[in-house]
């Protein structure tokens, strides 16, 4: 009976850490792709469409570089929303239009908060 019980305390104590590790590795990560998207943002409210096309490369190398973790722990319909995103903005800068890019942006980042307070533990996410 004490075995079954060190067992499943154990069992326990790894779901918890695992939990709170991978929150707080999708929060770390969306920080730094919010920061690039940030950088996108102001090159486009600068009017510099250069520096937005290449800090949108930036952007995009972050997201494909976390992209492999992101869909073992996230929803892929929400995924998929996030990579139409970049591409919206992708499509804006190309089309230089400032006004969508700048909207676009600000969806992106949307997209992304959203996905991480999908990912908390709340008791509205546990119904």
């Amino acid at each position: 009976m004490a075995k079954q019980i060190s067992i499943l305390l154990i069992s326990l104590a790894l779901l918890i850490f695992g939990g709170i590790w991978e929150l707080k590795h999708l929060e770390r990560t969306a920080y730094y792709l919010m920061g690039d998207v940030d950088s996108v943002r102001n090159a486009i409210e600068n009017d510099n469409f250069d520096l937005a096309e290449s800090n949108l490369k930036n952007l995009e190398n972050t997201w494909e570089n976390m992209e492999f973790t992101w869909n073992i722990f996230v929803n892929h319909e929400r995924i998929d929303r996030l990579e139409d995103d970049i591409n919206d903005v992708r499509s804006y800068i190309e089309a230089k239009d400032k006004e969508e890019a700048i909207k676009s942006t600000k969806t992106l980042n949307k997209t992304i908060s959203e996905i991480i307070d999908k990912q908390k533990f709340t008791f509205e996410h546990v119904i």
